[in-house]
């Protein structure tokens, strides 16, 4: 609802009355005081009375935007602020508090609809008589939420050469390295906003994905363990220190914490429960896993509980139930890809005629466009189990060109061949497939701990500075 007991500069065609100056001043000091005591319908009186006296005193404007975001009117705050630029429009200050009301304004109604958040930014910039810190961190967090990584990385350095102490300025710089996908610089500057004093739980937070991502499990563990200890009802903590726990193979741990996770929002929460029963399996406990994902699923559409429940039945030994559970994921949008057919495929090799998984193993390759080589694989193992081994030949073939280092598909190859009596060829192959075996283990490799790539999706900005007038 628009604000009909102010009228702007902006809205008058005629010219202004003025009060006294004295006047004036006493209502807007009046505001500033109100203000900081929180009483703000009290200031937002005051400002407008200030108005009143001289309807061109653009800190006024200013100032009683401020209020009224802090009461939650963020629309009327960005028409003060408006008025403000439009009496001063080369003011450094005028334009960083609209363009940045501006931002929050579209983020969370119309995202990104306008360009006029980083124009009027960067006229703040411009306008500056020195290196203005904080148009530059709000900068970079425009430039962020457009997703130019980059060139936010460059305004929050430049923010930070403006203003050192500017901790949250770090904090959002490790935002960007992390997505940039430079997880040792994300550490360093998080390290760097704690030791300026930016101690919240998002630094800890944040601080604990970098670690987890540059693979540094006693360090995510202790920031995620800092996040908690602060608040406990933080579930994405939670979800991250269970994940750092079984980096590092300390499954009661992760499974107490997952659990922890869960708790924090009504045991509504299915990536803790997807981590949940991945533990479980882990821990030798595939019914378990079975019980807590199939309740999760029931609930919740997140596309690798299908996965994950398929898994357990599989380890429970109940293969029709996993091959039911991912038909109904390839019915789905998400689960209807490459990879979900593949991994459809997989189960019905165990549990139903070879020609079933053959078809799934070429929906597959269809899907991918005939680049996958662990599906080359497996149509040829398919083939080879319905006797026909020149095509399963083929399949292996098509496989090792796509990944050359293929030692099962090369050990495969080696004995359709000698099925088919080419001997020489046999030995080339099975020769081959010892070779790359002695050099990367990969018949023999262990499954380890996968964390989920959402987890990294929730890293915490830090929120937009204003840097309002002084008292004139």
């Amino acid at each position: 609802m628009t604000d009909q007991t102010v009228t702007t500069a902006f809205d008058r065609s005629r010219t202004p009355t003025r009060a006294p100056e004295a006047e004036l001043h006493h209502c807007f000091q009046r505001g500033r005081q109100l203000r900081e005591q929180g009483d703000f319908e009290a200031a937002r009186d005051a400002f407008r009375q200030a108005i009143r006296c001289d309807a061109e005193h653009g800190p006024s404007y200013q100032w009683l935007g401020a209020v009224l975001r802090d009461m939650g009117e963020l629309r009327e705050a960005v028409r003060m602020w408006r008025t403000a630029e439009t009496l001063a429009p080369n003011d450094p200050q005028a334009l960083l508090n609209l363009g940045v009301g501006l931002f929050e304004l579209g983020r969370f109604f119309i995202a990104s609809r306008t360009e006029e958040p980083l124009q009027l930014l960067r006229r703040a910039i411009a306008n500056a008589p020195k290196p203005y810190g904080k148009a530059w961190f709000n900068l970079g967090n425009v430039l962020y939420a457009h997703k130019d990584y980059a060139a936010a990385s460059e305004a929050y350095q430049s923010a930070l050469a403006a203003e050192p102490g500017l901790g949250v300025a770090y904090r959002n710089l490790g935002n960007t390295w992390l997505r940039l996908n430079c997880p040792a610089e994300a550490c360093a500057a998080y390290r760097q906003a704690l030791q300026l004093g930016d101690t919240q739980v998002a630094t800890y937070h944040n601080l604990g994905l970098a670690a987890l991502r540059s693979g540094d499990g006693k360090a995510a563990e202790s920031a995620f363990h800092t996040a908690v200890t602060m608040r406990p009802t933080d579930g994405e903590s939670w979800l991250g220190l269970g994940n750092a726990r079984a980096v590092q193979g300390d499954l009661p741990g992760a499974q107490s914490a997952f659990n922890e996770a869960r708790a924090s929002r009504g045991g509504q929460y299915p990536e803790a429960t997807l981590d949940l029963g991945k533990v479980l399996l882990a821990m030798g406990q595939p019914q378990a896993a079975v019980e807590v994902l199939a309740r999760a699923l029931a609930v919740s559409p997140l596309p690798e509980l299908y996965r994950q429940l398929s898994r357990a039945y599989v380890k429970a030994g109940q293969l029709s139930e996993a091959a039911q559970t991912l038909r109904q994921f390839v019915a789905t949008p998400a689960g209807n890809t490459a990879q979900g057919y593949y991994e459809l495929g997989l189960v019905l090799s165990q549990c139903e005629p070879p020609y079933v998984a053959e078809q799934a193993f070429r929906t597959a390759l269809e899907k991918s466009g005939g680049h996958y080589p662990e599906a080359w694989h497996r149509l040829g193992r398919t083939l080879m189990r319905q006797n026909k081994p020149r095509l399963a030949i083929e399949a292996f073939q098509f496989a090792i060109e796509q990944r050359p280092d293929f030692a099962e598909a090369l050990k495969d190859l080696g004995q359709a061949l000698y099925r088919s009596s080419d001997l020489h060829a046999a030995d080339a192959a099975l020769n081959a497939a010892l070779r790359f075996e002695r050099t990367t283990g990969q018949l023999y490799g262990q499954d380890v701990w996968q964390v989920e790539p959402e987890l990294y999706a929730g890293l915490r900005q830090a929120a937009c500075l204003y840097d309002l007038p002084s008292i004139p």
